[in-house]
């Protein structure tokens, strides 16, 4: 008598379904509603599969076991998030959709993630959903590839032994291009040619610090240097006697609003947040995918400027003179768009130069008495 075959596994049935629904995406878009629900279903049993799993662990393993395994083997990205859309977990095809490594995102805001357009309308149904008030699917275009949407599903997760629901999210992706110029860090060969571009950054601002110009001139010099070769706008900030004031403004050739840089060089420093917070405490600012409207103020019509140009990564840097203490200024970047975070090393070479640029800046500083 022959033994039937062996059974699946309940974790490899629901990846074989979804490897069939992920397949199925090349169908034309009217049979899009019909997938969905089906990633819907499926969503719905993945949840319930990690409630019980959580619940009641396989003996000798962690409660993390199951629920790492199911989302390790997932072919489709999916993320867990609080009702706040800020990440819990993201699994491997999640970490190429969004290009960030899992340990990377996890206790940020899926949010930023997103065109402004669509952030509110993420929160609000994920909200929804946490509340308890069904299940639902929207469509969501990421900073990095605003071309096309991916179709969201969202479905509550109930959480063992606390009264709130997690928020379970899957992408029916497209294909998402990285970024130019993205580099995760480690000691590969990107990051090599990147250390190497960024040490040719640092001379040519030591070369315009260095030239004998006016202070004011050197240090205007170098903040369009660090903008070409760090962000999409810098801006630099400088404590005089009578106060901050801006001293530079440096963005694209050809920004989407033409008034944008003047909003930026009228805008008095004490009114920046992000700049008085640097100035005043000594610290580097740096803000990864942020969707905080208030860190850059708002322009003379009300506006936050960090909508206005449409800002996913902040990095701010205080000017110390050499005596450690006190404070000459900050030099703000600003990434626009798709653009990547500002890495570590990134981020370090950007303090370098402020630490350079506060030589000269102190040079131009009046005398006491």
């Amino acid at each position: 008598m022959s033994r039937p075959p062996e059974r699946e596994s309940g974790v490899e049935a629901l990846v074989a379904r979804l490897r069939e629904l992920r397949a199925a995406r090349a169908h034309p878009p009217c049979e899009y509603p019909v997938l969905l629900d089906a990633a819907l279903a499926e969503l719905e049993h993945a949840g319930e599969a990690l409630r019980h799993a959580e619940e009641a662990p396989p003996p000798g393993t962690g409660t993390s076991y199951p629920f790492k395994a199911i989302f390790d083997h997932l072919p489709w990205p999916v993320i867990l998030a609080d009702e706040q859309t800020v990440v819990r977990r993201f699994n491997t095809a999640a970490a190429e959709l969004t290009g960030l490594p899992p340990g990377y995102a996890a206790g940020r805001p899926l949010a930023a993630l997103l065109r402004p357009a669509d952030r509110a309308a993420l929160r609000a149904h994920a909200a929804a959903v946490a509340r308890g008030e069904g299940d639902r699917s929207l469509p969501l275009r990421l900073q990095r590839a605003p071309e096309g949407p991916l179709y969201a599903t969202l479905t509550g997760v109930e959480v063992p032994g606390e009264r709130r629901r997690d928020v379970l999210l899957t992408f029916t992706p497209t294909a998402v291009p990285r970024p130019a110029g993205h580099i995760e860090g480690g000691t590969g060969p990107a990051a090599v040619v990147r250390q190497a571009e960024l040490t040719g950054l640092l001379d040519r601002v030591d070369r315009a610090l260095l030239s004998g110009k006016l202070p004011s001139a050197a240090l205007g010099a170098a903040t369009g240097l660090l903008r070409e070769g760090l962000a999409d706008w810098a801006l630099l900030d400088l404590v005089g006697p009578a106060g901050p004031v801006r001293s530079a403004v440096h963005g694209p050739a050809a920004p989407d609003d033409a008034g944008l840089e003047k909003a930026f060089l009228r805008q008095a420093p004490l009114d920046c947040p992000v700049a008085v917070d640097v100035m005043t405490n000594g610290a580097t600012v740096v803000e990864q995918l942020t969707d905080d409207l208030d860190g850059l103020g708002t322009d003379e019509e009300g506006t936050p400027l960090m909508a206005g140009a449409d800002v996913t990564a902040l990095l701010s840097v205080p000017l110390t003179a050499p005596d450690g203490t006190t404070v000459l200024g900050a030099l703000t970047l600003l990434r626009t768009g798709g653009a990547p975070p500002f890495s570590l090393l990134e981020a370090a070479s950007a303090e370098i130069a402020a630490g350079h640029m506060a030589v000269v800046a102190g040079r131009g500083r009046p005398g006491p008495g």
